[in-house]
C-alpha cells in the first residue's frame, strides 16, 4: 500500500506544471535546501493538499514535514508548541476560536509584511482580492491579518432528496417545520423496510469549544439570542437562547434521531450520512467533496443541500475557515511564507477543488458550481459567501476557548434532560466571572 501511495503520489507531481506557479514574479528558490514543519487537521482539504507536497517540494528545494493529527490531537500539539514557545511547526492551521488568542499572547506573525514585501510575494499573481472577503474576515482581529484561509465552510442543512421526493416532504423553511419533518420523515422512514435502521436528522451534540457550539450558536443568533454583547456582557441565558436551546435539543434528542445522538462525532454523522444511513443533518458545508461522486459515496446522486432554517429573527449560520498561519517562534518564516503562499494560491486552489472547499471565488464561478451538478447546494454556497458572518463570540475573541467550553458543556447537559433555564442561568455566572477575571466585562 506504501508503494502505491508514493506511485499515486508521484504520479501528480509529474502531471503537475510547475509553470502555474512560476508566472509569478518572486524567486520560488530563495531558500532551497530549507526544512519546514507543518501542522495539520486530518480534514479533507488538508490530506488533500498532501499529495501536491512533492510539486511545492520541486517548485522551490524546501522540504515539508508534513503532519496531520485529528482535529482534538491537533489543538493539544498546537497549544503545547505555542504555550512553551518550542517553534516546532513553521506553519500552523488557525481557526476563528484560537484566532483571539493567538494574536493576544502573539503566538503568530501578522501576514501584512510578508504580503507587502515584493522580494515575498507578486500581488498581482497572487491575488488576494478572489479570496472571499467572509473568508478573510475570519483571519484577522482589530484588522490584523493573521492568517490566510484555505478550506472555507458553514454548516448547512444536507439532505436526502430521493426521499424527500419520495415522502413528499418539503425543505423545512424554520426550525419548528424542521422539528415536525424530522418526526414525519422517521414515521415515513419506518414504514419502509428497505430503509431499516436509517434516522432522520442529527447534529452536533458533543462538548466543546467548536464542536457543538459551532451548530448551537447559528440557532441561538437565528433565535435573537447573543451569549455575548459588544460591551462585554454575558447573556446566555436569555429568553431568547432559552428558546433556541430548545429547539435545538427537540432537533437533536428524540423520535428521528439516531439512539446514540448525544455522543455522535461530527465525523460520525458524516459517515451515517456518506453510508445511507441518516437522511439529513446539520454539516459542514465542504462535505460535499466526500459524497459527490460514486467513489466516494453510496448516496452521491441522492442528496442536496440548503442553508440553516430561519428563526424568528434570522437565518444564520457559523462561517469557518481553515487558515494557514506562521509560528512566530519559527526561525524558517520566510520558508513557511512560500509554503502559505502556494498553498492558499488559486493555482493550487484549482488542485484540491473536489477535494476541500477552496475560498477563492473565481474556482467556485469557473469549477465547482459546474462539478457539483446540485442546485440547491450551488445556491446555498452562494448564500454562505455572501451572507454568512461569525458571531460575535467567535469573531476572535481571546476568551472563546474558556467560554466555549462552558456554554458547551451546558448545552450537552441540556441534551441529557437538565432543566433549561438553571442550566443556562448556571453558565451565564460562570461565564461573568471569567469575564471579570479577564476584565473584560466594563463597569
Amino acid at each position: 500500500m506504501a508503494s502505491l501511495s508514493l506511485s499515486f503520489t508521484c504520479a501528480l507531481a509529474a502531471k503537475t506544471k510547475l509553470s502555474n506557479w512560476q508566472e509569478a514574479d518572486i524567486d520560488w528558490r530563495a531558500f532551497e535546501g530549507t526544512h519546514i514543519n507543518v501542522l495539520a487537521d486530518q480534514q479533507p482539504a488538508f490530506m488533500a493538499l498532501k499529495p501536491y507536497l512533492p510539486v511545492f517540494k520541486e517548485l522551490t528545494g524546501i522540504n515539508v514535514g508534513f503532519h496531520a493529527l485529528e482535529q482534538s490531537k491537533m489543538r493539544r500539539r498546537r497549544s503545547k508548541d505555542l504555550e512553551k514557545g518550542l517553534g516546532l511547526y513553521d506553519v500552523l492551521p488557525m481557526g476563528v476560536t484560537f484566532l483571539g488568542q493567538a494574536y493576544e499572547k502573539n503566538y503568530i506573525d501578522p501576514i501584512a509584511p510578508y504580503i507587502n514585501n515584493p522580494a515575498l510575494t507578486d500581488k498581482n499573481w497572487y491575488k488576494i482580492d478572489d479570496i472571499s472577503p467572509n473568508s478573510l474576515a475570519l483571519c484577522q482581529i482589530n484588522g490584523t491579518l493573521l492568517s490566510l484561509p484555505f478550506d472555507f465552510s458553514a454548516p448547512i442543512f444536507f439532505y436526502r432528496k430521493d426521499l424527500f421526493d419520495k415522502f413528499e416532504l418539503q425543505v423545512p423553511n424554520t426550525y419548528e417545520e424542521l422539528i415536525q419533518t424530522k418526526i414525519a420523515l422517521q414515521k415515513a422512514i419506518d414504514l419502509n423496510p428497505e430503509l431499516a435502521g436509517m434516522s432522520a436528522f442529527a447534529s452536533r451534540t458533543l462538548p466543546g469549544a467548536g464542536l457543538n457550539t459551532w451548530t448551537v450558536l447559528p440557532v441561538m443568533r437565528a433565535y435573537g439570542a447573543q451569549i455575548l454583547t459588544q460591551e462585554g456582557e454575558a447573556l446566555s441565558n436569555s429568553r431568547e437562547a432559552q428558546k433556541g436551546i430548545k429547539a435545538y435539543r427537540d432537533l437533536v434528542v428524540g423520535y428521528g434521531n439516531p439512539s446514540n445522538s448525544r455522543t455522535l462525532h461530527f465525523y460520525d454523522i458524516r459517515k451515517l450520512f456518506k453510508e445511507g444511513k441518516l437522511a439529513s443533518a446539520f454539516i459542514a458545508s465542504h462535505f460535499y467533496n466526500e459524497i459527490d461522486t460514486p467513489k466516494e459515496s453510496d448516496i452521491w446522486d441522492k442528496w442536496e443541500a440548503a442553508p440553516l432554517p430561519k428563526g424568528p429573527q434570522a437565518r444564520e449560520t457559523s462561517p469557518w475557515a481553515w487558515a494557514f498561519a506562521i509560528n512566530s517562534k519559527s526561525s524558517k518564516k520566510s520558508a513557511a511564507w512560500l509554503f502559505i503562499q502556494w498553498a492558499t494560491s488559486a493555482q493550487t486552489a484549482s488542485l484540491l477543488s473536489t477535494g476541500g472547499s477552496p475560498p477563492r471565488q473565481q474556482i467556485w464561478q469557473e469549477q465547482l458550481f459546474t462539478l457539483v451538478n446540485k442546485p440547491g447546494f450551488n445556491a446555498t454556497m452562494l448564500w454562505v459567501f455572501e451572507h454568512a458572518t461569525p458571531a460575535h463570540i467567535q469573531s476572535g475573541i481571546a476568551q472563546f476557548p474558556a467560554i466555549g467550553e462552558i456554554i458547551s458543556h451546558a448545552y450537552s447537559q441540556i441534551f441529557y434532560g437538565a432543566d433549561i433555564h438553571q442550566t443556562l442561568n448556571n453558565s451565564n455566572d460562570k461565564i461573568t466571572v471569567v469575564l471579570e477575571t479577564n476584565n473584560l466585562k466594563q463597569k
